[in-house]
């Protein structure tokens, strides 16, 4: 259902709730069908498995946390791009289906066309990933980079380092580079202004905000006008 809300993508995020691959697959599925908006995976690590099955789930991309160092960038883009240039392993049909490939040619016509425009995102949200994000971005082969803020902000507060300093830092090095970025952001009024420091991959909603906040506003209304009515 949020899927046909107008947004443009929808992040399932396997790394802070507890989906199961299958789950995930169905999210990916019920995102894709919608015709309009984009089902991106944030996988909760940098292990091999995790990436391999959001992409044969469907996935368009990948939002990969905690990434570091350019050996590491460089690993996931190699798992995630299929071989002669990676080592992506060449398996289930979903994916194939669900960007309409039929038949014996399915998997071919999906790793010619659909494989290598995968969309890979690395999550940077550490003091490290922020020093080293030049020399990451540097390896190339990614679309995006996607700011993790409270992992981050946590990070800085515990070196003393400012948290604006260390945000000006990425979003500088982000323009200068010519690299997307993202970053969550808890309300539509946040999300415009992330949009004005060159923000573009944005998660403006999640589904649990969403559910609590309409529960809460309805159930205060129901009572306002109980209790008018009860008066």
């Amino acid at each position: 259902m949020l899927a046909t809300q107008g947004f443009d993508w929808a992040c399932i995020d396997m790394e802070h709730s507890p989906i199961s691959p299958t789950l995930m697959a169905e999210m990916v599925a019920a995102v894709a069908s919608s015709g309009a908006c984009v089902p991106i995976v944030r996988v909760p690590s940098q292990a091999p498995e995790w990436l391999r099955w959001a992409l044969d789930a469907g996935a368009h991309g990948v939002i990969v946390p905690r990434v570091e160092t350019p050996d590491e960038m460089r690993n996931i883009i190699n798992l995630c791009t299929y071989p002669p240039a990676g080592k992506r392993s060449i398996g289930a049909p979903f994916a194939p289906q669900h960007f309409g490939f039929r038949g014996p040619q399915a998997i071919s016509d999906y790793m010619e066309t659909v494989g290598p425009n995968v969309l890979i995102i690395p999550q940077i949200e550490s003091l490290e990933g922020a020093a080293n994000l030049k020399a990451i971005l540097g390896v190339g082969g990614m679309d995006a980079i996607f700011v993790g803020p409270y992992n981050l902000g946590a990070s800085a507060r515990a070196s003393q380092d400012h948290i604006h300093d260390v945000f000006g830092a990425i979003e500088k090095t982000a323009k200068d580079g010519d690299m997307p970025i993202g970053i969550y952001a808890p309300s539509g009024e946040s999300a415009l202004s992330k949009m004005k420091l060159g923000y573009t991959l944005l998660v403006a909603a999640n589904d649990v905000d969403c559910l609590t906040s309409s529960a809460s506003e309805n159930l205060e209304r129901a009572k306002g006008e109980s209790s008018r009515h009860y008066r």
